[in-house]
């Protein structure tokens, strides 16, 4: 009578339950919160921006062309403004583009050509060019503000500021002062006056 009693009843039972609770809870809730967090972020930045992409900045008001994109943002090259008109324009350190931050390392050819009202510009700390005939044409541009200390001359294009003011007056980073002064005459104005 024993051995027949025991071990009928306590297989039955304890294998059934432990096993159907367990792995019914767990990974269930896990699989489904944790990919769709991961996976979506990453595609839809892709989709939107790309290399070469120009991109208008309803904030800055001016059009981007993007450089190189990473994961963290990237670089772009101020194209030009939405308008001429404006008066005062500054070229930021970085833009928010499409929800990513991107350094402004340039300012393109032509960019202000021909923008006649222009008197004031400040160019932000992270530009490394200038291109060719940027500020071609800007006849009432009295103050440039340079924050960058990485131009060179053969980084600033031909006649970046011709026909600009007569006393068009450029201020430059301390650090920067001689070696500025040098070739920003050079570059379509002769008679620009470099300060510190």
């Amino acid at each position: 009578m024993k051995p027949t009693v025991t071990p009928s009843v306590k297989p039955t039972v304890s294998p059934t339950i432990k096993p159907s609770v367990r792995p019914t809870v767990t990974p269930g809730a896990n699989a489904a919160k944790n990919p769709t967090h991961s996976s979506t972020a990453p595609n839809t930045s892709v989709q939107k921006l790309r290399k070469g992409q120009r991109v208008k900045d309803t904030k800055t008001k001016a059009y981007y062309k993007i450089l190189s994109i990473t994961s963290s943002g990237g670089t772009v090259a101020y194209v030009k403004p939405v308008g001429k008109k404006s008066k005062s324009i500054t070229i930021a350190a970085s833009a928010v583009l499409d929800g990513h931050t991107f350094k402004v390392v340039a300012v393109s050819a032509k960019a202000y050509k021909g923008c006649s009202k222009l008197q004031k510009v400040t160019i932000g700390k992270n530009i490394t060019s200038i291109g060719k005939n940027a500020f071609a044409g800007c006849k009432k541009l009295k103050k440039i503000t340079i924050k960058s200390t990485k131009l060179k001359s053969s980084s600033i294009g031909k006649n970046a500021f011709k026909g600009t003011a007569k006393k068009l007056t450029v201020k430059v980073p301390k650090k920067q002062y001689k070696v500025y002064k040098k070739f920003l005459k050079k570059k379509g104005n002769g008679m620009l006056k470099v300060i510190k």
